[in-house]
């Protein structure tokens, strides 16, 4: 007795899989029917004009339909097999050729109907085409097209699976299992914003039937996807905000105060108000929960610095992880400085420390003698314990995954305060709705006496003109940085640091040329990054470990080395090292012959100066997948929703769901049932796991 078809059956078991394509289907992720639903075409051709052979535009991809005359197998001079068929309609001909493909013989037979579609060419008075695609047409058994005469969807693929064949597959679950996939949305919330139901949305996104009918379907789908993920992220920060008691400071203005007065900087008003809703968080007695985000040299560490310090005279402790070694010791030795003076004790922690020095400073965490700890992932080892953690701050958050920064979360029995910093700004309207449980602060100004970097991409044959301009400013006692995309040349694509470094210590032999990549022990970096600070390094070849928050204001000039190998937002931050003090500073480009959408992009780069103009550009070019990643929300990679294209559905699907979370936070009421159960099967939850953990 066969067993009952459902979402979750194997596709092992569909009609036209056997082992073998099953294990092709594997590699594509796809697994159960569920999985093949929801597999969606990348693109899409227009085949429902067919032709007759007559017809046939030269240089055009055509649909053609017509009977074989003939068709026969030709032995080439060099041992090669061409089968061919020949259509012919009045005075002209059509020849369909495949090489080494004998077998096409038995596909064809004399008189038989077919659909050829493929690229138009002329051979002599003829028309031909290449390998183009086909479709069979038997008159005693008419069945459907599939793959000419309609909109054709075309598929991702992998080796050894052909378009016909998934199509095929496909198209057989979408005509005998579309009852399966279950209606998520309530009948009134369709009606409302004028969605077609999901069977039609279904079948017209893989076999649309106009054009029409296949934007209609992906809205409906598109908004699915992002709802889904919306109401989740809604009932996450209610049910966190409801069930957690967080630590209310109740002082502690004035040492921060003291802080402030002691840097001996001049906030700008975004620093003002974002520090002030960050202490003003801090106070309530739920945990703050704040994302600060800010451009290249903003000024974000003077506000992870106060809440450090107010979490510190409130009897708490704080800890401060940045994603990599340099950055860290950098937090470390500027926070240490400003807070160290206030009587508030600072610690530093890494992978890499000996186990002797380590080993002292978990002692002094978990005592309390350390009050600020600041380090780099190994804070969120299972040895690292606090007495009592009062505030995690997590620097360029998205560098790190969700649940690493929830490994943080756990170190403290009552939920500590959580503050998130990024240089790396995304548009507000995708923050909001990315990340719907955290509220924003966003710092646009840039400190006082600031100058723009001046930007110049340029190729190779420039080289020397920049190298002068190189020798000019370290004459002047300037520094600069020299970044490289790889520690070694591997194919010669790219240039390796190492080759940079002996390259340049040649050439100004007179200069002191240091570097600077991710397998150097903890103790040279940290040498190095010293030495560059201090002024006994002129010149500094690195990879792009200093990519966020190094910081010194006598570096004026950035070059960097094959730059069609980094997004803009890299680009950004590589370029916010320099300009970090009142001398003028420059950003150079190499990139050698790019590609046009390459060269479109650095051209763009070189007038664009602000990070969230940058965001935006890059959110268009590359899509905001590439930007955030799944892995900062914690949720599964989207499947057919695109963040940036679809901002006016994922705005609506974020409205629709507070509304919908706020009105009935467990979905309990009988038309939001067929939501929760949506959310379950999305995010793969059994009955007796809450809704509100996925995330």
């Amino acid at each position: 007795m066969q067993a009952e078809i459902t979402l979750d059956t194997s596709l092992r078991y569909l009609k036209g899989v056997g082992p073998e394509r099953h294990k092709i289907l594997e590699r594509l992720g796809l697994l159960t029917l569920e999985d093949l639903f929801y597999f969606f075409p990348r693109r899409y051709e227009d085949r429902s004009q067919v032709k007759k052979v007559p017809e046939l535009v030269e240089g055009q991809k055509e649909c053609v339909r017509g009977q074989i005359s003939s068709r026969g197998i030709i032995r080439m001079r060099r041992g090669q097999i061409l089968f061919r068929t020949v259509m012919t309609e009045g005075d002209k001909t059509l020849f369909c050729s495949w090489f080494n493909q004998p077998y096409m013989a038995k596909v064809f037979s004399p008189r038989s109907t077919v659909t050829f579609y493929g690229k138009v060419e002329r051979e002599g008075k003829f028309f031909r085409m290449i390998h183009p695609e086909f479709e069979l047409h038997a008159p005693e058994s008419p069945k459907p097209n599939i793959h000419s005469g309609r909109i054709v969807p075309i598929y991702p693929l992998t080796e050894n699976l052909s378009q016909k064949g998934l199509r095929q597959l496909i198209f057989y679950l979408i005509t005998n299992h579309l009852s399966l996939p279950k209606e998520s949305l309530p009948l009134a919330m369709r009606k409302k914003l004028d969605f077609k139901d999901a069977a039609f949305a279904l079948r017209q996104i893989h076999f649309p039937g106009t054009f029409a009918d296949l934007e209609r379907a992906y809205r409906r789908l598109v908004f699915d996807e992002f709802f889904l993920m919306q109401t989740v992220v809604r009932m996450k920060r209610n049910q966190f905000q409801k069930e957690n008691q967080g630590l209310s400071h109740k002082n502690g203005e004035e040492t921060v105060g003291r802080l402030l007065e002691s840097s001996g900087f001049t906030l700008t008003e975004g620093q003002n108000r974002t520090i002030d809703q960050v202490l003003s968080d801090m106070r309530r007695s739920r945990p703050m929960n704040r994302l600060v985000q800010g451009d290249v040299g903003s000024g974000k560490t003077i506000v992870s610095a106060a809440a450090l310090a107010f979490t510190a005279a409130n009897g708490f402790q704080g800890a401060l992880m940045a994603p990599t070694e340099v950055l860290a010791q950098q937090h470390y030795f500027t926070v240490s400085r400003w807070l160290e003076p206030l009587g508030i004790a600072c610690g530093f922690l890494a992978q890499n420390m000996k186990p002797q020095e380590k080993g002292d400073v978990l002692r002094r965490v978990l005592d309390g003698e350390i009050q600020i700890l600041i380090g780099t992932h190994a804070l969120i080892q299972d040895r690292v314990r606090f007495k009592h953690l009062g505030l995690v701050v997590v620097d360029e958050q998205h560098k790190f995954g969700v649940f690493q920064r929830a490994k943080l979360r756990e170190k403290s029995g009552t939920p500590p305060h959580f503050l998130l910093t990024t240089a790396t700004p995304i548009p507000r309207t995708l923050a909001l709705t990315l990340y719907g449980d955290l509220d924003i602060s966003t710092i646009r100004e840039l400190p006082g006496g600031r100058q723009p970097v001046r930007t110049f991409w340029v190729e190779e044959g420039k080289r020397k003109e920049v190298y002068a301009l190189l020798d000019s400013l370290l004459e002047k006692g300037r520094q600069a940085y020299v970044i490289c995309p790889l520690i070694e040349e591997k194919d010669f694509s790219a240039k390796g640091v190492l080759t940079a470094r002996e390259e340049l210590a040649s050439v100004f032999s007179h200069r002191r040329v240091g570097v600077l990549h991710g397998r150097m022990k903890s103790a040279e970096k940290e040498k190095v990054m010293r030495d560059f600070k201090e002024r006994r390094l002129d010149l500094l070849v690195s990879t792009v470990v200093i990519e966020v928050g190094v910081d010194v204001p006598n570096a004026t000039l950035m070059i960097i080395e094959n730059a069609e190998r980094f997004g803009l937002a890299q680009l950004h931050q590589l370029r916010g090292r320099v300009g970090r003090g009142t001398e003028e500073s420059f950003c150079v480009l190499f990139s050698e012959s790019p590609g046009e959408e390459t060269a479109a992009r650095l051209s763009a780069f070189e007038e664009m100066r602000g990070g969230f103009e940058i965001a935006d550009k890059d959110l268009e070019i590359r899509g905001a997948g590439d930007i955030v990643g799944e892995k900062q929300h914690g949720l599964p990679q989207l499947r057919i929703g695109d963040l940036g294209k679809d901002m006016e559905l994922l705005v609506l699907a974020r409205e629709e769901a507070t509304r919908l979370v706020d009105g009935d936070p467990r979905l309990g009421l009988p038309p939001n049932r067929q939501i929760r159960e949506a959310i379950r099967r999305r995010y793969r939850l059994s009955e007796k796991k809450k809704l509100t953990v996925v995330a």
